[in-house]
């Protein structure tokens, strides 16, 4: 018998089949694991970042009076101009207190108003809001800002609030708790960093006069770029080269190189060497093959016109590379002759041909066709800080709505999701991201797309912004399908149960009245607090547990709730001191109905036949309870 055809594969960049019957593949834990660095949670990362930045801080001319207002007035306002570290020094202020909650957090402005949401704040909590992104609504904080004040007077938490440059109007009353800081000695800026990062160089070697100018006008973000340019320089250069070196090549790679660039790429005799230089400006450090593929796919992307000529009366590709000073290595990889050349070959590409900008993002999606996850990593990456760099979000967002559009692969939802974060990740360009991703949140979206916007919500934006990521979350799990994956509300779930503040705001704005999915959501916060003492004592949270109940009951079918109020007896019987209080909440939930009352009775009576002698003692102890709430047995009268 003839045996039917066989198909051999020699190399896979994605999932394959390899045998009968339907094949799954999930991308959004790659997506989120992606977006992890070194398998940290979000809270662990944000307090790596403030531990490094307490390393690195040089107290700025001004710190002082600016502490002093803090600690005499719960607020402070920090003015100063562009880098001066304001946000740092704003930071610091609040790390400096000593308070055992946690990590400082940053206040978010609303997507509506009020822009300025004063249940956020929490007892002795420690808030950043940062205003130095200047936008027009910022005029409209000012009259709500006296109210934050008060309340973070009330409940003995820390304001500092970053303003922006240039300073516009505010009210005047808050003048006097406005201080002005100046920007740091950035000679000392320097040696911090690099400390951190076990580079001593002498006070000669910072003496040099290369560096010295360029320390002169340094803002507080390019001390931090140079610090790990020299850093680099030591990890990528000779064993035998020292401080000297390094700072060399490091303060090169800062150099303004657009002349130079932009001569050489005039010297280039047309199109096909220049599309060669950005490509291997892209993919820096790849097989000759992949960067020469890369060049083509760019020509076509940008409708070059063909090669007339037979291949091979062109020059082969060595002596392509040597013709845009590259050269392969002894490992096969193909790199410049200069090193950190290539992020400002990207930076005149992205400058100086603004018209082929699209053709660049058209060319990114059809090189993710066929590249490797890490080369697709790293292309990512190169393309969002063009992007970023040249003032285009926008294109970012354009590029993960193509790959997560219904006829795209799923493959392509980790290459999203660290598109946004890249945005969002941004200075000047994070709030507008959150923004669009709030738009994209309330609307009916791809599959694919909500994919990649959930781990950017739950590993990114919490870790700055947790209530906005917290908001967005929301409306993506309300909008979920019934396919039986629920990964937004997955991570809804696991950001409020890991913060006792976040828990409360969840709870405060579900409406399982309106929303289906908000029945699951509270349902599942309600068995969380059942079986966590410091939730269901809290009388904000009592609250919410209590109208929730009453919302459930009233509003949703028996078959929904039955199990829930068997696992919250369950709770209740596990407890030997509070079992009164949970039963209470439940109570409350029934809202005095007769109805909701008797199928109280009747639940709580199958639960206890299924274990009599575990059981009994609760359900006749709730029975009472039941019967004192409708006024037929006296409270005095208790078993």
């Amino acid at each position: 018998m003839r045996e039917g055809p066989t198909t051999h594969v020699g190399a896979a960049h994605g999932p394959t089949a390899t045998g009968p019957g339907p094949q799954y593949n999930n991308y959004y834990f790659e997506a989120a694991s992606r977006l992890r660095v070194q398998g940290k949670d979000p809270r662990t990362l944000a307090q790596d970042t403030l531990d490094r930045l307490s390393q690195c801080f040089v107290p700025p001319p001004g710190i002082g009076r600016a502490r002093d207002l803090l600690s005499r007035h719960s607020t402070v306002l920090i003015s100063g101009p562009p880098g001066s570290g304001r946000r740092s020094a704003a930071m610091m202020l609040l790390h400096e207190l000593s308070d055992n909650s946690g990590p400082p957090r940053e206040l978010d402005m609303q997507d509506e108003q009020p822009f300025l949401d004063a249940r956020a704040v929490g007892k002795c909590d420690r808030i950043l809001l940062d205003l130095s992104g200047a936008s027009e609504r910022h005029e409209a904080v000012w009259p709500e800002l006296s109210g934050l004040r008060s309340v973070v007077r009330q409940r003995a938490a820390w304001l500092t609030v970053v303003l922006p440059q240039p300073s516009i109007r505010h009210e005047a009353e808050l003048l006097p708790i406005t201080a002005e800081i100046k920007r740091p000695k950035t000679d000392e800026m320097l040696m911090r960093h690099l400390r951190v990062d076990d580079i001593r160089p002498s006070l000669d070697q910072l003496a040099a006069p290369d560096l010295a100018r360029y320390l002169e006008s340094a803002r507080a973000g390019d001390v931090a770029r140079l610090s790990d340019l020299i850093r680099r320089a030591r990890d990528e250069g000779d064993p035998g080269d020292g401080f000297p070196q390094w700072r060399k090549r490091a303060l090169g790679a800062l150099d303004d190189r657009n002349g130079e660039v932009g001569k050489f790429v005039a010297g280039l005799n047309d199109g096909r060497p220049r599309a060669l230089l950005l490509s291997l400006a892209m993919f820096h450090g790849s097989t000759p093959e992949t960067v020469h593929r890369a060049a083509t796919e760019l020509l076509k992307a940008i409708d070059h016109p063909e090669l007339e000529e037979p291949r091979l009366n062109h020059p082969d590709l060595s002596q392509q590379f040597e013709a845009i000073k590259a050269r392969t290595g002894a490992d096969g990889h193909v790199r410049f002759e200069e090193w950190a050349y290539d992020p400002a070959v990207r930076a005149h590409f992205w400058t100086y041909y603004p018209d082929l900008r699209t053709g660049f993002r058209t060319w990114v999606r059809t090189c993710a066709d066929w590249l490797a996850p890490d080369m697709r990593d790293a292309l990512v990456s190169h393309f969002a800080e063009q992007s970023l760099r040249t003032g285009h979000p926008e294109d970012l967002w354009s590029l993960a709505e193509e790959w997560t559009a219904p006829e795209s692969s799923e493959r392509f939802v980790p290459d999203a999701a660290q598109a946004l974060a890249a945005g969002l990740l941004d200075d000047r360009h994070g709030r507008a991201t959150r923004q669009k991703i709030y738009d994209w949140a309330t609307a009916n979206l791809s599959r694919g797309l909500r994919n990649a916007l959930v781990p950017v919500c739950a590993e990114v934006m919490s870790v700055r912004h947790p209530d906005q990521a917290l908001v967005r979350l929301r409306h993506l799990a309300r909008r979920e399908g019934g396919d039986g994956r629920r990964p937004a509300l997955d991570a809804l779930l696991a950001l409020a149960r890991g913060d006792g503040r976040l828990f409360r705001l969840l709870l405060d704005r579900v409406d399982p009245a309106q929303w289906a999915t908000d029945t699951d959501i509270f349902l599942a916060l309600a068995e969380t607090a059942s079986r966590t003492r410091s939730l269901y004592v809290s009388p904000a949270i009592r609250n919410g547990l209590a109208r929730g109940w009453a919302e459930v009951l009233r509003t949703r079918p028996p078959e929904e709730w039955k199990r829930p109020v068997v696992r919250w007896l369950d709770a209740a019987n596990a407890t030997v001191t509070h079992h009164e209080a949970l039963l209470g909440l439940l109570l409350d939930g029934c809202e005095r109905r007769v109805e909701a009352f008797n199928r109280m009775y009747v639940l709580s009576r199958d639960w206890a036949a299924a274990a009599p002698v575990e059981r009994g003692e609760l359900a006749g102890r709730f029975a009472w309870m039941i019967d004192v709430a409708q006024g037929v047995q006296p409270q005095e009268a208790a078993p």
